[in-house]
């Protein structure tokens, strides 16, 4: 008899909410390798709905596969390294409805930890700031050593207000900081206006494009800050 993956019954199981259920697993888990079995046995997934949705956070650079050849059979890790985090909570939060909030609490999985400490009330610029300081902890650099190598003069004091919110940061800053901590820009900038209040102008504009939004909410902050 031919064993068949059968396909989820569950309609609350779109493309985007198993995504959303994988990268909630590997989110509460940064850093740890993580089977197949253990994957199944978190995201409650079938074997071929599991399956690509590795394959595509995979193709897309946020996951990275290990094989182990010495055991019998061959089994594969899968690992979100700390560096994808952003990335991987900027996608999470492009699933995230209330649809995929019943999906995570029936399996014991635990969003608000995937997606960390930023709170959805919190000014855009303190959401930008938290985000550039959780990249260059990871990177357990001081921020003098980020004004040291930084490829344009900065000081310490105003790397700290970009951090803490106090001041926002130049599209090109953010671009120059994301390319010295070896992160995207853009999934920096989106993430950050996912994890902060809704600008209303930028509502009011009816544009569906999150990363177009993103630069918009930027453009706005920047202006008020003005």
């Amino acid at each position: 008899m031919k064993l068949v993956d059968k396909v989820s019954k569950d309609r609350r199981l779109s493309w985007n909410r198993k995504g959303g259920l994988v990268l909630t697993a590997f989110l509460e888990r940064v850093g740890l390798e993580l089977t197949a079995v253990r994957l199944r046995e978190l995201t409650r997934l079938s074997n071929a709905d599991l399956a690509n949705q590795l394959q595509r956070f995979i193709k897309g650079g946020m996951l990275t596969r290990r094989t182990d050849l010495k055991a019998f059979p061959a089994e594969d890790y899968f690992l979100l390294p700390r560096e994808m985090r952003v990335r991987a909570r900027t996608t999470l939060q492009l699933a995230d409805d209330a649809e995929l909030r019943e999906l995570t609490e029936e399996r014991g999985l635990d969003i608000e930890t995937a997606f960390g400490r930023f709170s959805t009330r919190q000014p855009y610029k303190v959401a930008l700031g938290k985000a550039l300081r959780d990249v260059h902890n990871d990177l357990t650099w001081s921020l003098t050593d980020v004004a040291t190598v930084a490829p344009v003069q900065v000081s310490v004091a105003t790397l700290s207000n970009y951090e803490c919110g106090v001041t926002l940061p130049t599209p090109i800053m953010v671009a120059q900081l994301a390319r010295l901590y070896g992160v995207n820009a853009v999934d920096l900038i989106v993430h950050a206006a996912c994890h902060s209040k809704t600008d209303k102008r930028v509502q009011q504009l009816k544009i569906a494009d999150p990363t177009f939004r993103a630069i918009l909410t930027h453009l706005y902050a920047a202006h008020d800050q003005q």
